[in-house]
């Protein structure tokens, strides 16, 4: 008995792959972050200034006045924060040693503090002139509202934007190399199932002109060719119930009764839970096409197959079981290219616990896949695991 198992996906270059479709917009908005964030800490630094050093005031002082003052910090250092997060911005994109780097930074710190300061001077003049004059209490002398007490402000701020800054560049990155992973094993699935579709139309061709002869074995080919590419270009989603695959395999077998006549003796048993079970699209027309064409080759006359679809112990259990032994790939010209292919499309969906079996029976070869329902209900499609 030969057994296959099914590998695991290989996981992308920053871990297991991400779910875009629960990401994709929380990382199509860093700058409403940013907003939030900088509202955030200058809302904190307002309250301090407010509840904390206010109630220290001495008497005379007008509370009203002071909270004008405190707004006007507020907004002062909302301002220089955030022209200085763009000059931070474009520092990050420049290729300067990390020391000239970190000296810049160092000096921009410094002038946005003063220009701060400045601002906030500035607003305490159109305070004046808006308000009218205030009390020399409300300047809260006792504070230290200097350009070194802006210094601190700034520089807590500076490292918070840098650890924000980093995390985003973090989060896109991952993002973006999940995508493109998400794009590759998309494009190769499509190519993958892009392979089975010549198979099928050979058979079908073949099929046509061997009946050539006979109006109404052509009449039946032909409809169940047109059925069958009907299923196979009318994918409704990544994910399709086995029964709508069922149906399109009774079409195809219309086709190769045709070509086989009396030597194909194949019947199709698929229970009504396993019809409604979610799989990959032509999960079980590879392991059908094993058999009609490698089945020949050693079994008697007349070729039987048996297609069995259960669900059993929570497994969905699909099998395809045909008269005659077992064909090493590699001999007798056989390649081995469907039972590859399937292999690799079940590891791009994200199949880990599939489990892919040839063996030997009394019956003949029988050819096997087996899938946890628990796996598929929770779609191991690209676009949703990636």
């Amino acid at each position: 008995m030969q057994r296959f198992v099914a590998p695991p996906p290989q996981d992308s270059l920053f871990g297991a792959a991400p779910e875009p479709d629960r990401r994709g917009e929380e990382a199509d908005r860093p700058e409403l972050r940013f907003w939030l964030a900088q509202l955030l800490f200058w809302g904190v630094v307002g309250l301090t200034h407010g509840f904390v050093l206010i109630p220290y005031l001495r008497p005379e002082v007008i509370v009203s006045e002071a909270w004008l003052v405190v707004i006007v910090r507020v907004v002062t250092g909302f301002l220089v924060s955030t022209g200085l997060s763009t000059v931070y911005r474009y520092l990050a994109q420049q290729t300067w040693p990390q020391r000239r780097l970190l000296a810049r930074g160092v000096l921009v710190l410094f002038l946005a503090a003063f220009l701060e300061y400045l601002l906030f001077q500035g607003g305490l003049l159109l305070l004046v002139a808006s308000h009218g004059p205030l009390s020399s209490r409300s300047y809260f002398p006792g504070m230290p509202l200097t350009v070194f007490h802006r210094i601190d402000i700034l520089t807590v701020w500076s490292l918070l934007f840098i650890a924000f800054f980093q995390a985003e560049r973090t989060k896109s990155a991952e993002l973006r190399a999940a995508e493109a992973e998400s794009i590759l094993r998309t494009s190769e699935l499509h190519r993958l199932e892009a392979q089975l579709q010549p198979h099928f139309l050979f058979n079908a061709l073949t099929a046509i002109l061997a009946c050539r002869h006979n109006p109404d074995a052509v009449a039946r080919v032909t409809s169940g060719l047109s059925e069958h590419l009907r299923y196979c270009l009318g994918r409704q989603g990544l994910l399709e119930p086995l029964g709508r695959e069922i149906d399109a395999l009774e079409q195809y077998l219309h086709v190769q009764r045709a070509r086989f006549g009396p030597n194909l003796d194949c019947t199709i048993a698929c229970t009504r839970e396993a019809r409604e079970v979610p799989i990959p699209p032509m999960l079980v027309s590879p392991l059908l096409d094993n058999a009609l064409k490698h089945g020949p080759v050693s079994s008697p006359q007349p070729l039987r197959i048996t297609v069995d679809c259960r669900v059993v112990a929570g497994m969905l259990q699909v099998s395809v079981t045909n008269t005659g032994d077992w064909i090493e790939p590699g001999s007798r010209g056989r390649i081995g290219t469907g039972l590859a292919n399937l292999r690799r499309r079940l590891k791009l969906y994200h199949l880990e616990q599939a489990i892919l079996t040839c063996e030997t029976t009394s019956a003949g070869v029988q050819v096997r896949v087996t899938l946890p329902l628990s796996t598929l209900a929770a779609g191991g499609a690209p676009e949703q695991r990636i």
